[in-house]
């Protein structure tokens, strides 16, 4: 015969009923339940209660040993269950985390998932790392930039460093020889190969459509000379036939004819043109190079990202055409716009250093 439960409620009737109105959480509200439906006397056994309420005889047990040993507020505290694990643990993630931020970084999600069961020790399938790095972790494949293999080690973060020294080195030289109230001004040089191969790049659509786009195979090319100056804006370009010392030495000229008042520091690659030993320099021009194969340091190369970006997937039958929308692209580059793009802070606050 199921015994009648021993058990003193201290709470008044209407109290409960009330707490029993403010619970929010079906548990709490299960747990209030129960003392309200002993105190009024409409159940008295544990196994009744456990009937009306939908539990298990021992859970109701559980609880009044709960309320016995620290009354209600004992009763209520609801544990929180440990949930499932994850199949790849925190400290894994801590260790993909730090392999993701390297500039490296993984050629797939696959090789993600082979890096955590050769190096972690981790067998999970694709879909659980895809939906921990793409959707958790926000990390997408994404177009990388390319780095010579040649590239010697740190010779970025080295030249970034020792850029205001080399100024002041330079405008020190530049007091002795040049007449003192002449500005000296700041450029960056490059050229850049301008060709009727269609352009390409990346086209957005839906979901499962493969995007097209036409191409010509038409190999004839111009080369577009560039200047362009990071602290103000300004620029300076000139279309040549060819890459090579006697289009380089002619477009100095022609820009030192432009700007005949100023000194000029032109940063430039290692180009075999731009050392050739018979170059003629203009006497305002100083030429400062940077590390080999490290055009990473230059701005003016993002800048020819910006111009072939708005030639992409254009057409032009023939150099003339391609001239005029070349022309077009650079009539829309204002100093606003070019300042933006090449006004890189480790050069910025080189010139501020070097007082330039």
């Amino acid at each position: 015969m199921p015994r009648v439960v021993k058990i003193e409620i201290t709470e008044e009737a209407e109290t409960l009923k009330k707490l029993l109105v403010q619970q929010k959480d079906k548990r709490s509200f299960e747990r209030v339940q129960a003392l309200y439906l002993l105190k009024i006397r409409q159940v008295e056994t544990v196994e009744h209660l456990a009937i009306i309420i939908g539990r298990g005889r021992r859970t109701i047990q559980r609880w009044l040993s709960q309320y016995r040993s620290g009354g209600l507020a004992k009763m209520l505290e609801v544990g929180k269950s440990p949930g499932k694990q994850p199949l790849i643990p925190e400290w894994a993630v801590e260790h993909l985390k730090v392999e993701l931020s390297e500039a490296e970084g993984f050629s797939s999600y696959k090789e993600v998932k082979i890096w955590l069961e050769a190096l972690l020790n981790i067998k999970v399938k694709y879909d659980v790392v895809h939906h921990l790095v793409h959707d958790k972790l926000k990390a997408k494949l994404k177009v990388p930039r390319p780095v010579s293999v040649k590239q010697p080690e740190g010779a970025i973060e080295a030249f970034k460093k020792k850029l205001p020294q080399r100024l002041e080195a330079l405008i020190e030289k530049v007091r002795q020889v040049y007449q003192p109230w002449q500005r000296r001004r700041y450029w960056c040089q490059d050229e850049s190969r301008m060709g009727l191969h269609t352009m390409r790049g990346r086209l957005l659509t839906l979901k499962g459509v493969k995007p097209k786009g036409k191409v010509q195979w038409n190999f004839q090319a111009l080369w577009l000379y560039g200047l362009v100056e990071p602290l103000t804006g300004d620029s300076f370009f000139y279309e040549f036939c060819h890459l090579d010392t006697v289009c380089f030495e002619k477009f100095l000229e022609l820009f030192a004819q432009t700007y005949p008042e100023d000194i000029h520091i032109i940063q430039l690659d290692n180009g075999g043109c731009h050392q050739a030993l018979d170059l003629s320099l203009p006497e305002n021009v100083i030429l400062l190079f940077q590390p080999p194969h490290c055009p990473e340091v230059n701005p003016i190369e993002r800048l020819w990202s910006e111009i072939k970006k708005a030639l992409k997937w254009e057409w032009f039958t023939n150099l003339d055409e391609l001239r005029l929308g070349v022309r077009k692209v650079l009539h829309s580059l204002n100093q606003t716009i070019i300042t933006s793009v090449t006004g890189w802070d480790f050069i910025i606050e080189a010139l501020v250093v070097a007082g330039i």
